[in-house]
């Protein structure tokens, strides 16, 4: 029994009709649509449209693992201290996984006076920290308003120190609340 042999190629509203006024023609040397005969060619168009549709498929179901093997590789924490995972191609690195972490620093009864405070970071960065910043969290802004700054004093892959800063050295001020914090590496 002889088959027909496809081709992965699509050709829209193109599916031959077998007319009433058509001879019966098969497969054979000299025959019309390219020697598959005409009682063929409308088998032969489907078929072919059968191949390029199953090589698209093909194609989207490669996309879809390779999108899903993907997206494993975010992750993260939501919540008052939490990071981000986020996998990128690095211009200068090549394929790296950068983390973005976040936090806050409260200490009963407030931040002190010119005192170091050291933060652990929810995730330790793999390779490097590059960059952390603070920001002060001051409920009593009008008794605290620029006496007291924060600074970033070191930083390395599980930690951050910070440290405030009494501008002028005047003692005896209600402290600022606390402070949040944020650490971008990879």
């Amino acid at each position: 029994m002889a088959t027909l042999i496809d081709a992965a190629e699509f050709t829209s509203n193109e599916v031959y009709q077998i007319q009433a006024t058509d001879p019966v023609e098969g497969a054979a040397t000299g025959a019309s649509f390219s020697g598959t005969g005409v009682s063929n060619q409308p088998h032969q168009q489907l078929a072919n449209r059968t191949a390029f549709l199953k090589q698209r498929q093909d194609v989207n179901i490669a996309n879809i693992g390779v999108l899903q093997a993907f997206m494993t590789n975010f992750a993260g924490a939501m919540g008052a201290n939490g990071y981000l995972a986020i996998p990128l191609a690095d211009i200068n690195r090549g394929s790296i996984v950068a983390i973005v972490q976040w936090g806050a620093m409260f200490p009963g009864g407030g931040l002190a006076d010119d005192t170091s405070y050291a933060v652990t970071w929810p995730k330790a960065f793999p390779n490097a920290c590059v960059w952390s910043m603070a920001t002060l969290s001051n409920s009593r802004a009008l008794n605290n308003t620029g006496k007291l700054i924060i600074d970033i004093v070191s930083f390395t892959t599980t930690a951050g120190t910070f440290r405030s800063d009494l501008i002028g050295g005047e003692g005896g001020q209600a402290p600022n609340d606390g402070f949040y914090w944020m650490a971008i590496g990879f």
